[in-house]
Parts: C-alpha cells; structure tokens; sequence
C-alpha cells in the first residue's frame, strides 16, 4: 500500500513538475521588446544615412530589420517620452516642451511599462526620465518598471552623473555613487540585466539614452578619430555618436548570447531633431520646430521572422502609434483611461506593406504644431496667445511626399485642404493656444534660430570630466551641511 502511493505521490510529483515548466516555456516565449532610445541624433548622424561617424552596429541593426523611413517623433524631448509611454498626443496631457517642475506624466494613464508589467513582464529601464519629479512617486521605480537606472533630468554630465556637486545618478531609486561614462554605463546596465533575468518570464527594456545631448563629453580617444573634422564641436559629437554605437552593440550582444534574438523585437529612433551640431540631412528645421528636420527620425525595427528585414519602409508612423501597435501584435490587454491616439500599424508592419492612415499625424509644441494628412503636411505656427511678442502667426501646407524638404508653401491655392485640416484637428491647434506661456522657451527659440551648437544654454563642452553642467537650482542639504542628491530630495508625503 506504502509502495503504491509512493508511486502515485511521485507521479503527481512529475505532472506538476511537467506543468509548471511548460507553463515557464510558455511565458519565455512571450517575445522580448528593447527599445533604444537615442537623444539629439540628426536624420544623417548615423552611418546608414551617409553620417561621418562609425555606427556599425546600427548599420547591420538597419540591414537585419526594417528602416522604418517615415517615422515621426516630437521635436522636444519630455513630449516625445510621453507620447511613447501613453500612446497619446503629449498636448493631452499639458506636455508641450521640456517637463517643467510642477508638471508629471500622469498617473491616472496606463504606461506602455505597466501594460507589459501586467502581462507578466520584467519591465526595466535605464537612461534619462524627463517626466516628471515632483515627488517620489514620479520616480520610474514606481511607475512601472521592475529595474531603474540613470537621471531624472536631461542633460547629467557624462562623467560626473549630475549638475555640480549634485548626483542625478540612481538605481531603483537610489542614489548610487559609481564611476564612468554615462553611455557605457547604460548599455552595461541593460547588457547585465538581460543576462541576470529571470528566463521564464519575458521583458521589456526601455533604453532611453542621453547621447548625444549636450553637454558635449567624449573620451578622448574617440575624439582624436575625427581630427578631420573642422568643427571641435562636431568632432565630439560624432564621438558621442560612436560610443551610442557601441553601447547599442554591447546590448545586442547580450540578446545574441542568451539566444533570444529571434524571439525580441527592438526597435530604435532618436527623440527628436538634432541642434546644429548635429546633421539634418537637408531637411529643414532642427530640435525645437516642427518641420522634418526637428521631427523625422532615424528609425529601426527588427523582429527576426515576423518583419521583413533588410527593407525599408515608407509607412508614416508617429511614436505614439508604437504603444497600440504592440497591444495587437503582442495581444496586451490594456487598462486605459483615454483612448489611444495612435493607431495600430502591425498589418503593414509584418508585411512591409504600405497604407492610408487611418488618423492624421499631429505633433505640437508650445507654439506651433504640424498635421500630416494623407499627401500633405500642414504646419500652423506661432499661434500660441500667452506668448508675448509673437512673431505674425503663419499657415504652411506642404506636398510632402513630392517636397520632403517643405521647400514650397501651397497653402494659398489649396485653401479647401488647409481648411479640412484645421477643422479636423481643431482640438489640438487649441490646446496649443491655450499652452501656458514657459519662461525661459523662447530663449531656446532665439538660441536655435540664432545657430547655437548648444540650444539648452549649458554649454557644457569637454573631452574629460572638467566640464559639468551648471548646479542650477539650490541644492539641498541636511542639517549639517551635507548634500541630499537629487532622488532622495524629493517629496515623500
């Protein structure tokens, strides 16, 4: 009798076992999703668009996967971060520029990172926040993201991990004090975390990179390798460059020696437009404007055996488009409070097919705003109300399939199309009406028009780590004197 249910124990002992580990099979086969992020990068600051420095691992990214040729970023920052993670027009939720610090991304919106932290994900991120900190409940550790590391703000610098004696510099929330470049830092954070995670489960990285925002920082042996180039500035931008590439490399790496590449998708773009430092290509405008210099990206999508590589696409696709994208692609189930803006553009995706959108594209700051409608581009700008000393508001409509470099303004012999345009998006052209007036925009208008390298106002250039960005505002300090760093200044009640 003893025997027999020894048997019958073990046996019930096995098909447990036999099921918990399908049941880990099954979750690791969930695909991983790593997107790379990069900050400031020009449509030519990239090898496989004809840029002067070496990024030979996105060029192969660019030939395994898809180059997705007509994707669409903000051309701020915190508006593009915002769009990515809600699948909304950052203007919904009051993001018109660079985070101001009384505003947060909001907290009553699902983020993409809880999407897939729901669906049983390890989320993790490493990079610049930017979204928000006005308490500890903005930090990334606590919207979301299993893993953090990196800064809050944009712009830390590169050696020292803050602005002045202040570190910026966490993981999970809390201050670390370690040494490095901030662009090794990041791909080795990421390159451990895929190695050390759990296999049975599947995730989601979000790399959100600071290269090559300002301040222009670089070994200096990355330097030397553009001696050729003229401008000094230039030379430690392509450095910068070089070194993303590498970081990048460093994480692909990593997914090739845990043998899940055909099983993660990873997608890279630039956040918005480069300052003029960086390369445009020709297209007109830079960071800070709505034309396709500040808001046509580099851009990169790989997933082996469900896209089609080494093709590119001429699909328009806007960031915030890549949230419910990957909600039917990967059958999340969402938890949302507002409907996505974006739409899902899996079907020409897995194709490599192109088709009418079904929604207009609108991308908006706090004084102008673009819509890419079917054929044509509008651009309305200067139409912000609490703006003093605007310059004369002005409507431009572009062909721009036929005129990729909005050379010519059509708007006068098409008034029907502009007047479809602006009554469909109507909504949005208010918004930025409406946009509180931010002290200190326009002199990062006046900054980039003028043709300063260095829009932002740091101008934080150095090889080594002599040159730190400014403290900026008081630091705090306990009772004796000593420096409370940044994550650990915030408001806890």
């Amino acid at each position: 009798m003893c025997e027999r249910l020894s048997v019958i124990n073990s046996s019930f002992v096995s098909i447990v076992l036999t099921c918990l580990s399908s049941f880990a099979f099954a979750a690791s086969t969930k695909p991983n999703v790593v997107l790379l992020v990069s900050d400031d990068q020009g449509w030519g600051d990239v090898g496989y668009h004809g840029g002067e420095m070496s990024t030979p691992n996105l060029d192969q990214l660019a030939k395994d996967g898809m180059e997705l040729n007509r994707f669409y970023t903000y051309p701020i920052c915190s508006p593009t971060r915002t769009s990515l993670l809600t699948g909304h027009i950052s203007m919904r939720h009051d993001i018109f520029s660079p985070i101001p610090a009384n505003l947060t991304i909001p907290h009553d919106e699902q983020l993409m990172n809880q999407a897939f932290k729901e669906a049983g994900y390890t989320t993790m991120t490493a990079g610049k926040w930017h979204l928000g900190m006005t308490h500890v409940r903005d930090l990334p550790i606590n919207r979301g993201f299993d893993h953090t590391y990196g800064s809050l703000r944009a712009g830390p610098d590169y050696w020292t991990h803050g602005r002045g004696e202040q570190k910026d510099w966490a993981r999970d929330g809390k201050t670390v004090f370690e040494k490095g470049y901030v662009t090794d830092l990041f791909g080795n954070e990421i390159s451990r975390l895929i190695r050390d995670r759990d296999p049975s489960k599947p995730f989601f990285s979000y790399v959100a990179f600071t290269a090559p925002h300002t301040p222009l920082q670089a070994p200096q042996e990355y330097v030397d390798k553009y001696a050729h180039i003229d401008n000094g500035d230039r030379r430690i931008y392509c450095a910068m460059v070089e070194i993303l590439d590498v970081a990048i490399g460093n994480i692909l790496k990593a997914i090739d020696d845990e043998g899940i590449r055909d099983n993660t998708i990873v997608i890279f773009f630039s956040d918005n437009g480069p300052t003029t430092v960086g390369d445009s290509s020709g297209f007109r405008g830079r960071k800070g404007l709505v034309y396709e210099g500040g808001t046509r990206m580099p851009a990169i999508i790989r997933w082996p055996g469900k896209i089609p590589a080494g093709i590119r696409s001429e699909q328009p696709m806007v960031v915030y488009d890549l949230f419910p994208t990957f909600v039917e692609a990967l059958d999340l189930k969402t938890n949302l409070n507002t409907p996505f803006d974006g739409e899902s553009l899996w079907d020409v995706l897995k194709t490599g097919g192109k088709r009418e959108r079904k929604t207009d594209m609108v991308i908006g700051t706090g004084t102008s705003y673009s819509v890419h409608s079917g054929d044509y581009k509008l651009v309305h700008s200067n139409i912000n109300r609490n703006t003093p000393n605007s310059d004369p508001e002005l409507v431009e409509l572009f062909k721009i399939y036929d005129d990729p470099k909005e050379t010519t303004n059509i708007a006068d012999t098409h008034q029907d199309v502009v007047e479809k345009i602006m009554a469909n998006n109507a909504v949005f052209a208010d918004m930025v009406r409406n946009a509180p007036f931010r002290e200190g925009r326009r002199g990062r208008a006046a900054r980039i028009a003028r043709g300063d390298s260095d829009p932002s106002g740091r101008n934080g250039v150095g090889t080594s780590g002599g040159a730190s960005a400014p403290a900026g505002p008081p630091i705090a300090r306990d009772n004796d004197g000593n420096i409370i760093h940044l994550h650990e200044s915030l408001p806890r009640d």
